[in-house]
């Protein structure tokens, strides 16, 4: 039989010194202000204090991590560095020599080392908007403009981890996810996890990682516990030491508080609390370490304003591990508000007419020349990927006595999604650009003539809403949304410009187009019946 590797539970929050009073005053505030929470881990003295996820999402569910795949990057690297594959100071032109300019030498990328690549000051200003549907990958970054010299500017550059990953498989020989497996999954009972590659194969790195609430909690607590899990050493010490303190100041680089004062390897430290780092990925993905507290916060989220969601936090954390006393006999059952459910619909007399007929959309040029044709998953699960996926086609349905069917085309995948119509999720799975994605999906005729379908793929951070016209012409309108908006992400996007993009020109560039891009991602689409 198999060791569990679970995180051991305390009986109740308070039995590790935790307040559950603070906890749910937490989840309250979360409800009430609309915080986008999917779930949230608190650990401490080594247990899972509590644990509560917003429904749907539930324990089993996975969810993109975005940067705060970073960190695993760079607990990869810290294996690689202890196993003697490279060091801190390997150059990256020592294992890539093939773009090395014999006739006229680059000096700075003679310099740039592992160690600028870990710390984001490996000066090159690689685009937020390269395509990544190329597989050449790291010949962009290599002729992507200099920023500053290696070493001696901060600029959160997402390719450098996407470098380091490549890095990584040039020297062991293996990829990324094949080298962690006995060193990282393995001891801590993680499943091998998702994680979005390359087209040639080689993880990108600095996001794609997908992961369930715990396989955060897990690797945090390893982190907290100084690279121990389960009393067995799995991260070196040494590392986790190195790469959690602060190796490079970042306070010009942004008016952020909680990116102003100190980047490690791939993790940052923290302003909220000054013992204290986390692994941090867009849309809230936390794993904070209390160094002085012997305690840890995890959370999945689909909250945009990161920073507005971290001072929101502080507010709570360190405080519920601060109480005077804590009673197991005043500890409070802990719960936050499910997502809103659909009401049970009216049935149509349309159904009879357009079941199992297909419906021809056509291709709407600009969306594809801009590189986000409509999907059944949101822009935040597509946008960095190298299979955007998109333009929906050849949709068709199927109706029952209490749900129905969808089933369309994207690209050459052919999917469909179980949808309940008495106003309960019905669950199922579907593969968009090469990745599978859990859903659980609900659906509502708005009138006789519109169908409005919510799909929620539970790896993503906001639910897809699909909403169907018919005329009497067997013409069909598609007007895509999301919930919440994509327009929150464009938002913040546009915020970040000036921390992530050098060159002036381009940062005036985005600024201007960024804030209309949703006008064309969501508009409408037009097809008919056939």
């Amino acid at each position: 039989m198999s060791k569990d590797l679970s995180i051991p539970r305390a009986s109740t929050p308070e039995e590790v010194e935790v307040d559950s009073k603070v906890i749910q005053e937490f989840l309250d505030e979360c409800t009430k202000q609309n915080k986008e929470l999917h779930s949230i881990m608190v650990l401490r003295h080594g247990k899972v204090a509590c644990e509560v996820y917003r429904e749907p999402f539930n324990k089993n569910s996975v969810h993109m991590m975005y940067s705060f795949s970073k960190s695993v990057t760079s607990v990869a690297v810290g294996f690689a560095i202890e196993e003697g594959y490279f060091s801190l100071e390997t150059k990256f032109l020592d294992i890539f020599p093939e773009f090395r300019n014999q006739k006229k030498p680059d000096a700075y990328l003679e310099e740039l080392s592992v160690e600028h690549l870990l710390t984001m000051t490996g000066g090159k200003g690689v685009s937020v908007i390269s395509s990544k549907s190329k597989d050449s990958w790291l010949k962009n970054f290599v002729n992507s403009d200099w920023y500053a010299e290696p070493g001696t500017q901060f600029m959160y550059i997402n390719e450098c981890m996407y470098v380091l990953c490549c890095i990584i498989v040039k020297t062991t020989g293996m990829s990324v996810t094949e080298f962690l497996t006995p060193r990282l999954w393995n001891p801590l009972g993680i499943e091998v996890p998702y994680w979005e590659t390359d087209p040639r194969g080689i993880e990108v790195g600095g996001w794609g990682l997908m992961l369930k609430t715990e396989d955060a909690a897990k690797f945090t607590l390893c982190m907290q516990q100084g690279g121990k899990y389960l009393d067995k050493q799995v991260i070196p010490a040494w590392w986790v030491k190195e790469a959690s303190k602060k190796q490079v100041e970042t306070a010009s680089s942004t008016e952020k508080p909680d990116s102003r004062v100190g980047y490690g390897y791939c993790f940052w430290r923290c302003a909220g609390y000054e013992n204290a780092f986390r692994a941090d990925g867009m849309y809230s993905q936390y794993g904070i370490v209390f160094e002085d507290l012997d305690a840890c916060v995890v959370t999945t989220a689909g909250e945009v304003n990161t920073q507005q969601m971290k001072t929101f936090m502080w507010e709570y954390f360190p405080k519920a591990f601060q109480a005077e006393k804590y009673d197991p006999k005043e500890t409070v059952a802990l719960s936050i508000k499910p997502y809103e459910k659909l009401p049970a619909s009216d049935r149509s007399p349309l159904e009879e007419k357009i079941e199992c007929q297909r419906i021809r959309f056509s291709k709407p040029v600009l969306l594809n020349v801009a590189g986000f044709p409509v999907s059944a998953v949101t822009m935040p699960a597509l946008y960095m990927e190298k299979d955007r996926a998109g333009n929906i086609n050849n949709v068709s349905f199927k109706f029952y006595e209490n749900d129905g069917v969808m089933l369309w085309t994207e690209g050459n995948e052919v999917n469909s999604v179980y949808f309940g119509l008495d106003g309960d999720y019905r669950w199922d799975y579907m593969k968009i650009g090469g990745v599978k994605y859990e859903t659980c999906s609900m659906a509502i005729w708005k009138t006789d003539h519109i169908l409005e379908i919510h799909i929620r793929a539970l790896a993503t951070v906001s639910e897809r809403v699909l909403t169907f016209t018919f005329d009497d012409k067997n013409r069909v309108q598609l007007k895509p949304s999301s919930l919440p908006s994509n327009q929150g992400m464009v938002d913040q996007l546009t915020g970040n410009i000036k921390d992530v993009v050098a060159n002036e020109t381009l940062r005036k560039t985005l600024m201007k187009f960024l804030p209309k891009i949703m006008d064309v991602v969501d508009s409408k689409h037009y097809g008919i019946v056939t």
